[in-house]
């Protein structure tokens, strides 16, 4: 899918969402592809755009490497109940959170809400650790690099360069239907056209 340019929001407009998508059990390529299908037949979220695949080493206990992504949808749910969303649909594809940081069939975060700025126990946007996480900046900036991390004030492509793209291994794009390896002599992926 294409870059997603329109990043405007106002008070009359459902706002647009970023939630990345993980997985590492299973079958992980068919369960992303299936939950952004399952994503974009729920009412009120409107799938605009989503990234490319990326095969990364996991953050955490040893584990099978993770393909990752990111969508950004226009959303009419709230924060919570978006998030609710997620979860139910974690849940669907047989998530069981055992372990902090462990593998996972299903794994979709919410990253941006809009411009929010939300504390609570069971919700902080942005995400705590998106400017810190380059398997989740590298997608979010092929498909949103102008959006602006509301905390920090600086372009996702901003943050993406800064955190530059240690432990992406591979990208897979469904457009291409091919992937690219990336090797420790260059790191640089191809760009998003």
């Amino acid at each position: 899918m294409a870059e997603c340019t329109d990043l405007s929001i106002s008070p009359s407009d459902p706002p647009l969402a970023a939630i990345a998508l993980g997985s590492n059990l299973g079958e992980p390529l068919r369960q992303l592809r299936s939950a952004v299908q399952m994503l974009a037949q729920t009412a009120g979220i409107d799938v605009l755009a989503y990234s490319p695949w990326y095969c990364t080493i996991p953050v955490g206990p040893p584990q099978p490497n993770y393909w990752n992504g990111c969508l950004i949808a226009r959303v009419q749910l709230s924060p919570w109940a978006l998030l609710k969303t997620l979860q139910r649909i974690e849940v669907h594809f047989g998530r069981q959170r055992q372990e902090h940081w462990g593998a996972r069939t299903l794994d979709l975060d919410l990253l941006l809400y809009g411009d929010r700025v939300i504390t609570t126990a069971e919700l902080t946007l942005p995400h705590p650790r998106l400017a810190e996480r380059p398997f989740v900046l590298v997608p979010l900036a092929a498909i949103a690099p102008h959006w602006r991390h509301p905390l920090l004030g600086e372009t996702i492509q901003t943050l993406r360069e800064r955190v530059g793209d240690a432990g992406i291994i591979a990208v897979l794009s469904d457009d291409a239907g091919e992937t690219t390896f990336a090797t420790a002599a260059d790191r640089l992926l191809p760009e998003r056209r």
